[in-house]
């Protein structure tokens, strides 16, 4: 069958790290669902061919919500038909279980999220499909790491049981130069390992200082 909105959208994301829109077409049909898992899947595993330890199992469920989510939120950012109260509905929380499986499956779409809302504030930053959006990145952080959450309200205890997880959520934290998630307990001695003699070459701001915030 010919490719419909929903994979082509997510496809073009994956591929050129681009949006395609097409005008408040928010439908999923279930046939394309099943394509979409299963190029998310390839993209996982080519993905995963370069991670640290074991890599976490592939999650269909929670990688086809990360998409359905991206997707949703990519069309309501310009074309917004509903009112207010029912973005929270058209956004729902995912309902399988929060784990190192369901956070890189998730993250193969949502890593795209902070650019997205970074870009939601400059037409408005009062719009309130930011704080809805702002809310899944609290709970999938590993895809937020770039947009400077508040690490006071992340829960870490997850990322770091898992030593994938944690070693790819550390690459992110050094990448993108966030000294307060460096510098929290459970992420403090790796960021200092990966880092080694050549903190100052790479990071030299980095300061050793931790902090016990869960």
């Amino acid at each position: 069958m010919d490719s419909g909105f929903f994979f082509n959208m997510i496809e073009k994301l994956r591929q050129d790290e681009e949006i395609m829109l097409y005008g408040n077409i928010l439908k999923f049909d279930e046939l394309e669902e099943i394509e979409v898992i299963e190029f998310l899947r390839n993209q996982y595993e080519a993905e995963s061919m370069d991670y640290s330890h074991v890599a976490p199992a592939f999650d269909d469920d929670a990688a086809l919500w990360g998409a359905k989510t991206i997707y949703t939120a990519a069309q309501l950012i310009l074309y917004r038909k509903d009112e207010p109260d029912s973005l929270a509905a058209l956004l729902p929380f995912f309902e399988g279980e929060f784990n190192s499986s369901s956070a890189v499956s998730v993250d193969l779409c949502l890593r795209f999220l902070p650019q997205m809302i970074t870009q939601l504030k400059l037409i408005d930053h009062e719009d309130r499909l930011i704080e809805v959006l702002e809310k899944q990145l609290y709970l999938w952080h590993y895809s937020g790491v770039a947009y400077k959450l508040k690490p006071d309200k992340l829960d870490l205890s997850m990322i770091s049981s898992d030593p994938c997880l944690h070693q790819l959520y550390v690459n992110r934290i050094i990448a993108n130069r966030r000294s307060e998630l460096a510098q929290h307990i459970s992420n403090s001695d790796l960021v200092r390992a990966n880092l080694g003699i050549y903190q100052n070459e790479f990071w030299k701001e980095f300061e050793t200082t931790t902090t016990t915030t869960e």
